[in-house]
């Protein structure tokens, strides 16, 4: 078996793992509306999982980064998923209000560590110029997950109850942990890819505090941007079904449809980014200009009245460019850490601009709609894309650049 053989199986394990433990994060919406019939869970409690999730995902995140850094990912991986099965097994039993939040955020460790560990996974073993579909793939994740979930739901919600969803998410947890502790694991010190290309300075990570490999530069700086365009994507997930549906007057089919062709253009893009960044010489001119038509795009789209057809082909296309941007993000991750001894510290950052974007953005364009209207949540998308826009253009793009010099000199 050659090397580069055996470079996909770790790669692709943990690939595929993180899909699989996004099951975790997919399974509630459709089993919400037969958890509030069966359990009497209030909107309050629904919404309530989906946070708690979240907030696990982003504490593990941060904390689970540094230890990846000193114990490596698979032993971290594997436990945090662990923890993961355990909450999803309990949850089954233990369905007051209190225990399934608490079930909710141990199930949120696994997603959380696995999300981290990726990108570190993938810079180890491929040079950048080879990582173009793996990273495309990997900043489509979730998006596969969330298709898997939604096309597997109807049919199980129709011969179970709530917990037919749980048991499928136990299912992707259970196959997720086998392939990180069968597959995952990180080359020789000699083989990795990736001890040349940080940006930062090198020097010892054992001179400086666990904080130093957090407050990278440059790290920081994207997963602001992260926050920014991300969160603004979440709305437009969030609110394209109502819009279309309530506002425009769309049939739940057709509204459905829109949003499944929209999801459908993210996974695209993502892909696609992937094996375009790893061609590209200037990657923040590259995320700037795809930012950009991010901005246009959710200025328009609360805006819209133009019919079905036009209205899915923008979908697809805004998705592509939408689903672009966490592919840079993620990619990009270990390059802009201090060192590589804190690709995970890095990773993490980045990780939790994701996250809290996921969990501000579209409760700040939620109230926005209740007192505004679609158009000014609109205005308040597109204005958070640009913020992130100069940012890249005025920030990133020049230390990274700078940065890069450095490194090459």
């Amino acid at each position: 078996m050659n090397k580069k053989t055996r470079a996909w199986i770790p790669v692709w394990a943990i690939i595929i793992a993180s899909v699989l433990i996004a099951f975790e994060y997919g399974k509630v919406p459709p089993a919400a509306p037969n958890m509030m019939e069966v359990l009497g869970i209030s909107y309050t409690t629904q919404g309530l999982m989906m946070t708690m999730f979240s907030i696990a995902a982003v504490v593990m995140a941060l904390f689970g980064g540094a230890l990846m850094d000193r114990f490596g990912a698979r032993k971290v991986v594997s436990i945090a998923l662990l923890v993961s099965i355990v909450g999803n097994v309990v949850g089954l039993f233990w369905t007051s209000d209190v225990g399934i939040l608490v079930t909710r955020a141990l199930e949120g460790c696994g997603y959380g560590a696995a999300m981290t560990a990726g990108p570190g996974i993938i810079a180890m073993w491929y040079e950048p110029k080879k990582r173009g579909l793996a990273n495309g793939v990997w900043g489509a994740n979730v998006g596969f997950a969330m298709m898997i979930v939604t096309l597997s739901a109807t049919p199980i919600m129709e011969n179970s109850n709530w917990t037919g969803m749980w048991i499928f998410g136990l299912i992707g947890a259970v196959l997720a942990f086998m392939l990180v502790v069968v597959c995952v694991k990180a080359p020789a010190e000699s083989e990795r890819k990736d001890l040349e290309e940080t940006t930062g300075v090198k020097e010892d990570t054992e001179k400086h505090g666990v904080l130093w490999g957090y407050l990278a530069p440059l790290s920081l700086l994207s997963a602001v941007m992260f926050f920014l365009v991300g969160g603004a994507t979440d709305a437009f997930n969030a609110f394209t079904i109502p819009f279309l549906n309530v506002e425009n007057g769309w049939s739940e089919g057709a509204a459905n449809m829109c949003a499944t062709i929209a999801a459908a253009g993210m996974l695209v893009g993502g892909t696609t980014m992937g094996v375009v960044l790893a061609r590209t010489k200037d990657k923040g001119m590259l995320l700037f200009v795809d930012m950009l038509v991010c901005a246009i795009g959710l200025f328009l789209w609360f805006n819209l009245n133009i019919g079905v057809v036009g209205t899915y082909i923008i979908a697809f296309v805004l998705g592509c460019f939408l689903g672009a941007a966490p592919t840079v993000f993620f990619a990009m991750a270990p390059e802009v850490a201090r060192s590589p001894k804190t690709v995970g510290a890095a990773t993490a950052v980045v990780v939790l601009g994701q996250n809290g974007g996921t969990l501000a953005v579209p409760a700040l364009v939620g109230m926005i709609l209740d007192s505004a209207g679609y158009s000014a949540a609109a205005v308040a998308m597109g204005a958070l894309s640009l913020v992130a826009c100069a940012i890249c253009l005025f920030a990133f793009r020049r230390i990274y650049n700078k940065s890069k010099r450095v490194t090459l000199e």
